[in-house]
């Protein structure tokens, strides 16, 4: 036992960091991580705040004012952008959500219309093969008419409850980034005796790797959002939607998702126009969705050196175990988390010497 734990130490205990890491994932995000969100938001932001701070403490201007200065600068440039372009997509997500229970409706009719011409080319069918489509297609037709039933019904439900909770986030995010901007310095030292220190080798080279992959990675995501958002929206303009602003940020964001991409709303939005005798408007949903490939295979390359790094089915994992921990914003964290993990073991990798 004690030769298969000496040949093996290394695997074994890679096998025992990444079963605790994923042990403390789940029990973090389950738990936690409605705790500390406003504060690593505080600190996100802080990041971008300390540049500007410190120009500004160089010239003589106390820290904190320095710091309640960028603060203040942050919020002006958000209501600005609010007063711009945030109003016209709460508008348009307003009047959409308005006129969802018409859509749904006007889908129900389509589908109705087809279901009957598809009975009448049933009846030209033998029986058996006529009894067997027919029982799968009123299966389908009755979850379709739950799924179209509850959209119409959720669209005049509210969130206001979580209104208040939302704003003490925000507050508590703010506040919390003056506090990092301010005593960045004194954080700065505390982590280097306290934290630094014990893994200092091993944190060096993990930051190394994360900012090639987790950072780089993030980067590319947001100027393809940006391509993206740019190419949705003119498209969207050209074909005269009453929804483009709100659509093309929807779908800009989504885009940016592993395994999912502009095609999870420009295809069923293809097909409901197809179905709502639209044909024209189905090509041009297929027309942006092909111009939002090529882009991405053009401009990808370019601007990524190097990949994500990890494979189909572990991204997919990372995906739906953060989905599964704390819902939609998982699915964006959970493959940022698996690569943090895949830079730590490579260094690990790096640094062991090699057995004899």
């Amino acid at each position: 036992m004690r030769d298969f734990y000496l040949k093996n130490r290394q695997a074994l205990q890679d096998f025992l960091i990444l079963g605790a890491t994923i042990l403390f994932c789940f029990l973090f995000f389950r738990y936690l991580f409605p705790i500390f969100l406003p504060f690593l938001v505080g600190w996100l932001l802080s990041l971008m705040f300390r540049p500007l701070a410190t120009y500004l403490e160089k010239r003589h201007i106390p820290r904190w004012i320095a710091s309640l200065f960028c603060i203040l600068l942050f919020l002006g440039l958000i209501s600005l952008f609010v007063a711009l372009i945030g109003n016209r997509i709460a508008a348009q997500a307003q009047s959409f959500l308005r006129l969802m229970p018409q859509y749904m409706l006007l889908i129900q009719n389509a589908l109705e219309r087809f279901w009957t011409q598809l009975d009448s080319l049933l009846v030209l069918l033998p029986d058996p093969l006529q009894n067997l489509i027919q029982n799968s297609t009123e299966q389908f037709r009755g979850n379709l008419s739950s799924i179209l039933l509850s959209l119409v019904q959720s669209t005049g439900s509210s969130s206001l409850t979580s209104v208040p909770n939302f704003l003490l986030g925000v507050l508590i995010a703010l506040l919390s980034s003056y506090f990092f901007t301010k005593d960045a310095a004194l954080i700065r030292k505390l982590y280097e005796k306290h934290v630094l220190s014990l893994f200092r080798t091993s944190i060096h080279n993990t930051k190394r790797n994360l900012k090639t992959s987790v950072w780089g990675y993030i980067k590319t995501q947001l100027i393809l959002m940006i391509y993206t958002f740019a190419i949705t929206f003119i498209g969207l303009l050209v074909l005269r939607s009453p929804f483009a602003l709100l659509l093309s940020v929807i779908i800009a964001i989504i885009d940016a998702l592993p395994f999912f991409g502009s095609g999870f709303i420009l295809w069923p939005g293809a097909v409901i126009h197809l179905i709502l005798g639209s044909p024209k408007l189905a090509i041009g949903y297929m027309v942006i969705y092909a111009a939002v490939q090529i882009m991405r295979q053009i401009m990808q390359p370019k601007i990524l050196g190097t990949q994500i790094g990890l494979h189909p089915l572990l991204t997919l994992f990372s995906m739906y175990f953060g989905y599964k921990c704390i819902g939609f914003w998982g699915l964006l964290l959970g493959p940022v988390i698996a690569v943090m993990l895949q830079a730590y073991f490579q260094t690990r990798e790096k640094e062991t010497p090699p057995t004899t």
